[in-house]
């Protein structure tokens, strides 16, 4: 179970979700319209990942109120290390998965045509 640390469960989550995050910017910020038509094409999954988005947000904000009486006093210390970590844990991995969901559905897919796509790569080929 050392290997299996939550604090390096997290960096790890941390770092798939900061790519998800520019990889969804670089995307939507080059074909906007395409995007913005994905995500209401495929508005299942968009629904999906906002409802992660959200029930990230409010285990976020339940970590940050633990905080709070961490500093009024009314919490030990101690909470950190058996509350906070895995609520951010939790936090970071909701992050991550809605953004694996919003990133499939916001990526350009490549379109092939079958065989008239063949018969053209063919006539390039003898060219």
């Amino acid at each position: 179970m050392e290997y299996l640390n939550p604090v390096l469960v997290g960096i790890f989550a941390s770092l798939i979700a900061s790519y998800l995050t520019l990889r969804i910017r670089l995307y939507s910020s080059q074909k906007i319209k395409y995007s913005l038509a994905r995500l209401f094409l495929r508005k299942n999954e968009t629904v999906k990942s906002l409802k992660m988005l959200i029930s990230s947000l409010i285990v976020f904000v339940s970590g940050r109120m633990i905080s709070m009486l961490i500093l009024l006093n009314v919490l030990e210390e101690s909470a950190i290390y058996y509350i906070r970590v895995p609520i951010d844990l939790v936090v970071t991995i909701l992050l991550t998965y809605s953004l694996t969901i919003l990133y499939n559905v916001i990526k350009p897919r490549e379109v092939s045509f079958g065989s008239s796509h063949a018969r053209q790569h063919e006539a390039k080929r003898q060219i």
